[in-house]
């Protein structure tokens, strides 16, 4: 039997054997995959239930949130986002096995409208929609999405990683979690920057003349020039896509000129 070493404490088992010995293999190594003759950047092993639900706890996942999952598996960390946390999910797979397991799963618990299942790399599908993006694959994968994330996805954008970090990032939250026979961790990141809303002229003259209502009027007040759409998320305790959907609105009615964006 084959023990694959994901990293120095939590040694894996898989269903296949070699002679008659024990060999380990550490998927660190760059030799890892050509041994096992895979296609793919990362071996399915499943995350823990526990773990996935702390990995959405911490990222604070809101109802309506749209979270992103970089490999479907078996759909458990996207399934549990629409149910428990009201999150509007999709998961990217590229081995068809496990898209087609995970698709069954969601049409079987009646999701098909708060879940999608895209057949796909993950290099190469749009992630710019993501409010909360999930991980479960290797640094040196991780290395290599990096450049992606930090292009494609807005500030403000969580991402949460199962056991391994991403290199060059300082993370907000790294969590020891214990289940059953190892130990996990999750290392919480936040994509920097700022999302500033500009308002077409002086604030006070704008509020007289238009009629909205009440939350269009309440992050209307809130714009300046200054305050970002993160800081106006937290001000109205609305989520920043909630309210980048009213800017966007307030922009149709001419009452914003632009949002800068600072990276």
């Amino acid at each position: 039997m084959v023990k694959f070493l994901m990293n120095d404490s939590s040694p894996y088992f898989v269903g296949f054997e070699e002679d008659d010995y024990a060999e380990e293999k550490d998927i660190n190594n760059p030799d890892f995959f050509p041994y096992l003759n895979m296609p793919y950047d990362v071996p399915f092993v499943p995350t823990p239930e526990v773990v996935v639900r702390r990995m959405l706890q911490l990222a604070n996942v809101r109802r309506g949130e749209h979270v992103y999952d970089l490999g479907c598996g078996d759909g458990r960390i996207v399934i549990m986002a629409a149910r428990e946390f009201g999150a509007q999910a999709a998961c990217i797979e590229i081995r068809k096995d496990l898209y087609e397991q995970t698709l069954r799963r969601v049409k079987d618990l009646g999701l098909e409208d708060r879940v999608r299942v895209i057949y796909g790399n993950f290099f190469e599908e749009d992630l710019s929609d993501a409010d909360v993006v999930t991980m479960y694959l290797l640094t040196s994968v991780n290395e290599r999405i990096k450049p992606k994330l930090e292009r494609e996805l807005k500030p403000g954008v969580r991402v949460v990683s199962h056991d391994f970090e991403m290199p060059g990032w300082k993370p907000l939250i790294v969590e020891d979690l214990y289940e059953e026979w190892r130990s996990h961790k999750v290392y919480l990141y936040k994509i920097p920057g700022l999302e500033i809303p500009i308002p077409v002229g002086e604030l006070k003259n704008i509020i007289k003349n238009v009629k909205l209502d009440e939350e269009h009027m309440k992050v209307l007040e809130l714009i300046d020039g200054n305050r970002s759409i993160e800081e106006i998320s937290n001000k109205t305790q609305l989520t920043m896509r909630a309210v980048r959907e009213i800017i966007s609105d307030l922009i149709k009615q001419g009452l914003i000129s632009e949002v800068k964006v600072i990276k």
